[in-house]
């Protein structure tokens, strides 16, 4: 029951996003000629919307349900209003697809079981509780949004330099923790990558290939490959932000494309589509830092539009790139806007250099942010870049977390289609100058990405497009036996994804069924922080935690602060030479007690000044130990809870 309460939360989220995405239509004009893309990017706007929307009021103050609740039935008004312009219109002449055979068909039936298996497989995972391997939603993602809905309002939180980034899709998770639990909040991150993996199967199924549609099989295959990924599949379980990001920046391309016609080799750009598409990217801007990538390319995209077209088209192309700019940087902004006021630092907490007014930050922990960004990948060295799709591929975990190899290649790859589809684009013919573009687009970010931090997350966006590229090379190879082989290819590396996703499904699958508790499967996953969990929320309310080499308290009921040095400046503990200075600057907090988890203190935390001003003031009684996680007496790991005296 509680699984399909939360199911009918999104579906009434979604219908009122959709009224607010078809207002944006009427406004702004469809440049495509898809009607399903149409609704996909209707819904697009609307999440995008209804998030701005409760940023809004919770900046107001008024982050309650009846608020909440009303924003979506207003939504819902709207789509009653403008239910005439849901009608699918039939397809144009040259939208139908021209006669085949057979064996077209079952491959377009097959792709599209196979994606509705993935669609079901993912689901299980989204619908359980958030574990461990969901680090960032149990440190912010989904962990601000609670302790918001807790106060009511949106307000500072000091401590964690997350929550000002770009939060988005943490206002729809807001909206799903409000309503309903932590799997609500998680089917939105859910249904962001479904319309993401319809809206690559949609387009891809209009894309013109050596001057003919493409096969009925090649928008099913393209949906499957962005979907089939193990990041994927992992990500569509959590509530992580990076679906959203590909949906709102795919749109964003493929509506873009849609805006531009050659005539005579000469580019003629539609403003009205260049318009949404920079309502579009903005949105993407409003869920992730990383998307000021896409959008730069999208801009310099257009301006060679600008520099390519000619007579009257010049102007016209110079106006669409403004207007694309313009609304992308505006409606992108608010998230920036609010950093820069709270922090003195529109893209908190990077590029201290140009910001050292940046609230409770140092040079110090801009370099060691900096140090642990770049740990990500396999390095610069030209064999490792020439190598890139492979690595991605196969070792995904130098690309995602360090962690054991059969976890983070399971979780963190992309799995082995794009290392063996990519290349035979050399084979291919007709791809047309729309493929063209998508391969230009990814790989330029690709080559970008591989200078900033190689983690594989940031490249979601990229991807989405590029498993249009991927198909699109299926259906151009000129060779039957060729397409034979390569499709062969795919299907068993798609099966093989779903293989290694198949090990993370054993351990959903008996908490969503039933078969164990909550409880029990969060003991499992999380250890002794669930145990500390249970012990927390039985303090008294006025409690106040400090968390030492701890992060995840999505769980904890009562308030906490995040006390390591690096996360932030507040506690001067290099001023500092004892326990009782330390106990006694905790209390500035109104800090009652104190955390550590033990599972990652390490030799270089025990040789580390702040950590021996900790056991000095367990060695006080500063600190009195009231709770030890069950095993932990016997290996001095575990967490400890002590009281603060």
């Amino acid at each position: 029951m509680q699984h399909l309460l939360a199911l009918c939360i999104l579906a009434a989220s979604l219908a009122g996003c959709l009224g607010y995405g078809l207002l944006w239509l009427r406004l702004l004009p469809f440049p495509g000629r898809c009607p399903r893309l149409r609704l996909i990017t209707a819904l697009a706007l609307g999440m995008g919307t209804l998030a701005y929307l409760i940023l809004a009021v919770g900046l107001l103050g008024f982050l309650v349900t009846p608020v909440l609740l009303a924003l979506v039935g207003a939504g819902w008004v709207l789509a009653l209003v403008q239910a005439a312009h849901l009608r699918m219109a039939p397809p144009a002449e040259d939208e139908l697809l021209p006669e085949e055979g057979p064996l077209e068909k079952w491959l377009a039936l097959g792709a599209g079981v196979f994606t509705g298996l993935l669609t079901l497989v993912t689901l299980v995972g989204a619908l359980a509780p958030v574990g461990g391997l969901d680090w960032d939603s149990l440190s912010y993602h989904l962990a601000a949004p609670k302790i918001y809905l807790r106060q009511g309002r949106i307000g500072f939180i000091g401590y964690d330099s997350h929550t000002h980034f770009p939060f988005t899709l943490q206002m729809l998770y807001t909206l799903g923790l409000d309503l309903g639990t932590a799997p609500t909040a998680k089917l939105f991150h859910w249904s962001a990558g479904w319309l993401t993996a319809l809206a690559v199967g949609f387009w891809t199924a209009r894309l013109e290939v050596g001057g003919r549609r493409t096969p009925s099989w090649a928008g099913p295959v393209a949906a499957a490959i962005f979907a089939g990924m193990p990041l994927v599949l992992w990500e569509l379980g959590t509530s992580y932000v990076d679906l959203g990001t590909a949906l709102f920046q795919f749109l964003a391309v493929a509506l873009l494309l849609d805006s531009i016609t050659l005539r005579g080799g000469r580019p003629e750009v539609n403003p009205a589509g260049a318009a949404l598409a920079g309502v579009l990217s903005g949105f993407a801007l409003g869920t992730k830092m990383t998307a000021l990538l896409q959008f730069g390319l999208l801009g310099l995209g257009l301006l060679w539009a600008v520099g390519r077209a000619g007579g009257p088209g010049r102007a016209t192309a110079f106006r669409a790139t403004l207007v694309f700019g313009a609304l992308g940087v505006l409606i992108g902004s608010p998230w920036y806007v609010k950093s820069w006021l709270w922090t003195h630092n529109p893209v908190y907490p990077f590029f201290y250099g140009l910001f050292p007014q940046s609230y409770s930050w140092t040079a110090e922990a801009a370099r060691e942010y900096a140090k642990e960004q770049k740990s990500f990948g396999r390095g610069l060295h030209p064999a490792e870049l020439a190598k890139v799709f492979w690595n991605l591929g196969l070792h995904g975990r130098a690309f995602f977390v360090n962690m054991p190899s059969i976890v983070g290649d399971k979780v963190g790859s992309l799995g082995p289609v794009w290392a063996g589809v990519l290349p035979l684009v050399f084979w291919a013919r007709g791809l047309g100058w729309r493929v063209g573009a998508l391969l230009l687009y990814g790989l330029a970010s690709i080559a970008v990405w591989c200078f900033l931090s190689q983690q594989v997350r940031y490249l979601m966006p990229v991807f989405a497009p590029l498993a249009v590229a991927a198909a699109a090379i299926l259906a151009a190879l000129p060779s039957r036996a060729l397409r034979v082989a390569a499709g062969t290819f795919t299907a068993l590396a798609l099966i093989f994804n779903l293989g290694m996703h198949a090990l993370l499904l054993e351990g959903y699958l008996p908490v969503v069924t039933g078969q164990s508790t909550e409880a029990e499967y969060l003991a499992s996953e999380l250890g002794g922080l669930y145990d500390a969990s249970v012990y927390v929320n039985q303090l008294p309310p006025q409690s106040r935690v400090a968390m030492y080499q701890e992060t995840r308290g999505f769980y904890f009921d009562r308030d906490y602060f995040w006390a390591n040095p690096l996360q932030h400046d507040l506690i001067p503990y290099r001023d500092m030479r004892n326990g009782d200075e330390l106990a006694d600057a905790l209390r500035k907090f109104r800090i009652t007690h104190v955390l550590i988890n033990y599972d990652f203190v390490f030799e270089d935390t025990r040789r580390a000044h702040w950590y021996r001003l900790l056991m000095d003031a367990v060695q006080r009684r500063r600190l009195d130990e009231t709770f030890r996680s069950r095993g932990a007496e016997f290996n001095g790991r575990g967490v400890i809870v002590y009281r603060l005296q």
